[in-house]
């Protein structure tokens, strides 16, 4: 793929060929070879950009993971408001949808990313029950918090499953802010008998 100045964006080139690789074959089965074949360059050229196939993964993971810790994060300085709950659920659906093509490397190989994050995917882990205790509301009852665990589950959706939703990504972001949106919808009322 050529960058609008004309030169070629091989660290981009590397990135969308292992995520292709990675979620087709799984991680540990894709070599850096093949990844440096589909893009079209040597293997030499490619250890140019990343020194292994895991800092390979850290680079794509990475960027997903500091993402979602931007907006987990950004609650946690201020109040819940139906206005505020809106904003961080935009938030939170566009680096989903924005991630999308990572979320079968993430699933399928979860042992190869425990083991590139460790203790970062810890701090993940609670900042996103944070971030779910927040969307319950003030004063949330049990059920309010697993409304709002569904409702981060409900987007997680859209990077959990490989099916082509042949739906374009500004698609794909309405459906899920109505999902979650809905689900949350029932806060404070008691669970169905």
């Amino acid at each position: 793929m050529q960058h609008p100045t004309g030169s070629r964006d091989t660290k981009g080139d590397i990135h969308r060929a292992a995520v292709q690789l990675f979620s087709t074959q799984g991680y540990e089965k894709t070599s850096l070879r093949e990844i440096a074949e589909q893009v079209g360059i040597t293997k030499a050229s490619l250890y140019y950009h990343y020194s292994s196939k895991q800092d390979l993964l850290r680079a794509i993971i990475g960027t997903f993971l500091d993402d979602i810790s931007v907006v987990l994060s950004s609650v946690e300085t201020i109040p819940w408001s139906p206005e505020a709950e809106q904003e961080a659920l935009r938030a939170y659906v566009d680096v989903v949808v924005a991630h999308r093509s990572t979320g079968p490397t993430l699933l399928r190989d979860i042992t190869a990313v425990l083991a590139a994050f460790g203790d970062d995917l810890d701090a993940l882990i609670a900042r996103s029950r944070r971030f779910q205790l927040w969307l319950a509301g003030p004063d949330p009852t049990a059920a309010d918090r697993l409304r709002a665990a569904a409702a981060v589950e409900t987007v997680g959706a859209a990077i959990s499953t490989d099916v082509d939703l042949e739906a374009t990504p500004a698609e794909v972001r309405a459906i899920l802010l109505e999902a979650a949106t809905a689900v949350l919808s029932h806060r404070g009322q008691p669970p169905p008998t």
